[in-house]
């Protein structure tokens, strides 16, 4: 750390006093801002660190599974035992979800190591994505082929587990951790011994216990969702698509909100159409007054870097709202569907189109039913958003006026 001299400051008897002062000032400010019982806990920012922590937690876990999915698969890199040990890893990353989404929502608030383990564990313990039962005496280990001497428990990995779950337990695992830090010391020193029992193990039997109920509502918004998709297919899934083109560009995570409902069907399809037709209206104006690797980054899947401009002026979400609600048409037309994992991806690694058209052995029926030829899937991801798009742009930006490709220009 450096101070400059700032006239005769230094140059009188007292100036050891006034530079001691001044390096105890900086270090104050340059000091790096810890979680503990003073921290300030504002419900508007708790709940956004909460949201932004989940968000992150999700795609780790989703994304390198997703994405490479198909590329193992049809680079044949799936019959050898490398692909399948890489794919066998990056399908862990799922189930690894809960345990992502404590871990990030703990950074979030600057936990210490202590306590980022903590909201962690109880996270994935009451989230249902590890599942264990109790087995007799003799039970057979499919892994290891040994039978157990003594009654146990099996775990099993189990997907993702309840998003919301998760993200209901983080937050009240970071909350709690704060009282006791507030009113207990942080158990002091025995915090390593207390802390993983009473904070992580407490609350992770609460989570558990509350899960039955969070997961019942949140598989019954998702039924709603899909009851409203047959009832009344095209409006609803321009309502999806319109709803999805917006949270594209927000700090919330698409796919943490199609896992968070167990979005599936048509209604999956209309959701990764959504995503699409706002990666269609931001490309079409970025590569007029943005760098090459803006409107690249912006291809790959890069559309949340493009909020600061976005935001300073609304407006411009008008036209991911139109181009969303013509793309969407072919979803019901066509009958596209999807799976809760695929529902946020839109062209990002052509997770969306691709599980449009494969038939995946692993998803059932029940989630996914019907699957499109590629002249459909053509014309339906690619050259109907991209005619919704210069739709879009004519009607907002030349007739209308309302906003310029300059609104766009942004630096990622």
């Amino acid at each position: 750390m450096s101070i400059k001299a700032d006239g005769q400051k230094w140059a009188t008897k007292d100036s050891q006093a006034l530079r001691n002062e001044e390096y105890a000032r900086k270090a104050s400010e340059n000091a790096p801002v810890t979680f503990n019982g003073e921290t300030e806990l504002k419900l508007k920012d708790f709940f956004f660190k909460v949201l932004s922590g989940s968000a992150q937690g999700i795609l780790i876990g989703v994304l390198p599974s997703a994405v490479m999915k198909y590329i193992i698969q049809y680079s044949g890199l799936g019959t050898t035992a490398f692909g399948a040990n890489l794919s066998a890893i990056l399908t862990l990353f799922t189930s690894l979800i809960p345990v992502l989404i404590g871990m990030a929502v703990a950074l979030q608030f600057k936990m210490k190591s202590l306590d980022v383990g903590v909201v962690a564990i109880a996270t994935a313990a009451a989230s249902g994505s590890i599942k264990w039962a109790h087995v007799p005496a003799g039970f057979m280990n499919p892994v290891t082929g040994i039978k157990s001497v003594a009654p146990a428990n099996v775990y099993i990995a189990s997907g993702a587990g309840d998003v919301i779950n998760a993200m209901i337990v983080a937050a009240i695992a970071v909350f709690v951790t704060w009282l006791v830090a507030r009113y207990l010391k942080g158990f002091g020193s025995v915090a390593i011994i207390l802390s993983p029992i009473i904070v992580g193990g407490g609350v992770g039997l609460l989570g558990k216990t509350i899960a039955p109920y969070v997961g019942a509502l949140t598989t019954w918004i998702g039924n709603l969702v899909e009851t409203f998709t047959k009832l009344a297919p095209i409006p609803m899934v321009m309502l999806i698509a319109m709803a999805f083109s917006i949270i594209i560009i927000t700090p919330v995570s698409t796919v943490g909100i199609a896992l968070a409902i167990s979005l599936s069907g048509i209604g999956s399809g209309a959701a990764a159409m959504g995503v699409v037709a706002t990666t269609i209206v931001l490309l079409i104006n970025s590569w007029r007054v943005n760098k090459p690797g803006v409107t690249v980054a912006i291809a790959l899947g890069a559309m949340k870097g493009m909020m600061p401009s976005v935001f300073a002026k609304p407006v411009t979400m008008l036209p991911f709202l139109l181009s969303a609600a013509i793309s969407a048409i072919p979803v019901a037309l066509f009958n596209i569907q999807g799976t809760p994992t695929t529902a946020g991806f839109g062209y990002i690694g052509l997770v969306s189109p691709i599980q449009s058209m494969v038939k995946d052995p692993t998803v059932p029926a029940k989630v996914m039913n019907h699957f499109i030829n590629p002249l459909t899937a053509l014309i339906a991801w690619l050259v109907i958003p991209v005619v919704a798009g210069f739709i879009a742009q004519y009607v907002f930006s030349k007739l209308l006026k309302l906003y310029t490709p300059a609104d766009f220009q942004q630096e990622l």
